[in-house]
């Protein structure tokens, strides 16, 4: 369980006390970027390597077996071997290393053997390791199966270590072989588009025995990615804590996301210790992990009911959310223009002249687009080689990719400028859409939804504060959300108007304060996974008056009369007012 202090305060304490290698042997830039490398700053090691030990350090004098499935230079190990010299120079230690890398296993190889050589008495190096330590550093994958038990007559009682992060798409093609090799062998990497270090999360539960310790840096990302609902369900139960820094960036000069889990394995159910970084500061808070189950992880850092619920239901429960359809190639795709006739005449990303069928189009938007009119007579249209079935919006598979010869038969302008962007088209993802459909939209998720002629509400992905616009026929991209109240709904939830001026309003941003990432620049993210569980105020006078005032485009009426039905003080719902 983690102290009742700030994590960055240990980590402060942590870098006046490390003494690590330098980055001067790491592989160059391009090369660690491909294998998913990021060197760990010495005090974030520190800080993982105590809060997974010290538990461990019951037993004196205690003899522990620590491996590092993914070693790099070693620095793991050796701060392992730097904190038990200090707090146990008697200790057992056995090291084990795992790596891939040649070069860097011979940095790890030569920096312990010279930590654990017999210092000379009195010298610097003298408290480097404790008196009974070995190690050993093995090429090789640790996923598939490199035997650490042969290199070592002792069960595993820690894995420490920061993985590699790259996602399926990139080891596929950097790394095809171990894609190949790692594809459903775990929970972690059975479903969508998985990462590395997810897998490596899973495997280290069966390293370590019963009662031993995990920690591990991995991106924050996995708490919430559809990708890890299986990874979630499998260790929930395992999980005693998780540091997630939030936007703080903690490796420098890389734009990470970072988090520490730690885990026990074979704990006995109970709550896990959170702890996030906020603009605003710590947050910390208790709760019990939803074991078993696949959904996103929703870790309430924060006072337990920003909102209150009173049992009006949330977000998810009365709109159908839904994330807006990807090109993978807007620069090709979405073209600047106007509609001139029976033609759409404008330019591409590109800088390219574009004069297309006005029926091949359709008037799109982006999360920038969201409340930012577009000014003049041209505005954001999106070629569109599907065709949509608008009669049944709940059906994806009612979306269908129209053949290139169709499209030569029925829409030749928009068929010949696909055909001269083909290979561009193609290159998109390293190859994965070369072939008849290379015109075919990386992610044509939801395109029936997003193409229904209902109005709609647009929300954008990342955002400062709450942003919403209502919006008839416009085809939503992938960095906004689109939102209609399911036919179920609450009469006051039927309303656009005020389910416009509730996502505009305070109340998402102290929602996604508690519950959601925070980004850097005080940005938040509004996906479905945050946004769903947000509680709605209760039906009453205030929300009928809310209700009206929006109706009225009266915002200063609509957000005081929201702030009332929810029961929120004014200083609450003012500091989320935006600045």
């Amino acid at each position: 369980m983690l102290p009742a202090v700030d994590p960055l305060h240990l980590l402060g304490e942590a870098l006046a006390r490390a003494t690590l290698p330098t980055t001067a042997a790491e592989p160059d830039r391009d090369r660690r970027r491909a294998r998913g490398v990021v060197y760990t700053p010495p005090p974030l090691v520190q800080f993982v390597v105590e809060q997974t030990l010290t538990p461990l350090l019951a037993t004196a004098p205690p003899s522990l077996t620590v491996l590092d499935p993914a070693c790099g230079d070693g620095r793991f190990l050796l701060a392992a071997a730097r904190l038990l010299a200090n707090v146990h120079p008697a200790a057992t230690l056995r090291l084990i290393g795992i790596e891939r890398d040649p070069r860097a296993a011979a940095v790890a190889r030569a920096a312990l053997d010279a930590a654990l050589a017999p210092a000379v008495p009195g010298s610097p190096d003298a408290a480097a390791a404790p008196a009974s330590a070995s190690a050993v550093i093995l090429e090789g994958e640790a996923l598939l199966g490199v035997s650490i038990e042969a290199s070592v007559d002792a069960p595993i009682d820690a894995v420490i270590g920061n993985p590699p992060y790259v996602r399926a798409v990139h080891l596929r093609a950097h790394d095809r072989a171990l894609w190949q090799a790692l594809r459903h062998r775990f929970a972690a990497t059975s479903h969508g588009e998985w990462d590395l270090y997810a897998a490596f999360l899973e495997r280290s539960l069966g390293w370590v025995r019963r009662g031993g310790r995990v920690g591990l840096v991995v991106p924050s990302r996995w708490l919430t990615a559809a990708f890890a609902a299986r990874l979630r369900a499998a260790i929930a139960a395992e999980v005693t804590a998780i540091v997630d820094f939030g936007a703080h960036q903690v490796f420098p000069g890389a734009t990470t996301y970072a988090s520490v889990v730690l885990l026990e394995s074979g704990r006995a159910a109970g709550p896990a210790t959170f702890a996030r970084h906020t603009p605003r500061g710590w947050t910390r808070c208790e709760q019990v992990l939803p074991a078993g189950q696949p959904g996103p992880w929703i870790l309430r850092a924060g006072p337990a009911r920003t909102l209150p619920d009173a049992g009006a239901g949330t977000v998810g429960d009365h709109l159908q959310v839904a994330k807006g359809c990807g090109t993978n190639a807007d620069k090709i795709f979405v073209v600047r223009g106007r509609i001139d006739g029976e033609h759409l005449v404008g330019q591409n990303g590109l800088g390219q002249s574009v004069r297309v069928e006005a029926a091949a189009a359709r008037p799109c938007l982006r999360g920038r687009d969201v409340e930012a009119a577009q000014p003049g007579a041209e505005r954001d249209f999106c070629l569109l080689p599907y065709r949509v079935n608008a009669a049944r919006p709940d059906e994806t598979a009612s979306a269908k990719l129209r053949p290139l010869a169709e499209l030569w038969d029925e829409q030749p302008g928009l068929a010949a400028y696909l055909a001269g962007h083909r290979a561009a088209l193609e290159a998109r993802e390293r190859g994965r859409f070369a072939g008849a459909q290379f015109h075919r939209f990386g992610r044509p998720q939801n395109l029936a939804f997003l193409l229904d002629p209902t109005p709609k509400l647009v929300i954008p992905d990342v955002t400062a504060r709450g942003r919403a616009m209502i919006d008839v026929g416009s085809l939503v991209l992938d960095s906004a959300y689109a939102l209609r109240p399911r036919a179920t709904a609450p009469a006051p939830w039927q309303s656009l108007p005020l389910l416009a001026a509730l996502l505009r309003s305070p109340a998402v941003r102290l929602w996604l304060n508690m519950v959601g990432v925070p980004l850097r620049g005080d940005y938040m993210r509004m996906k479905t996974a945050f946004l769903a569980p947000m509680p709605l105020p209760p039906d009453g006078p205030a929300l009928r008056r809310a209700a009206a005032a929006a109706s009225a485009g009266e915002s200063a009426l609509t957000s005081e009369a929201l702030r009332e039905a929810y029961g929120i003080a004014h200083s609450t719902w003012a500091s989320a007012l935006p600045t």
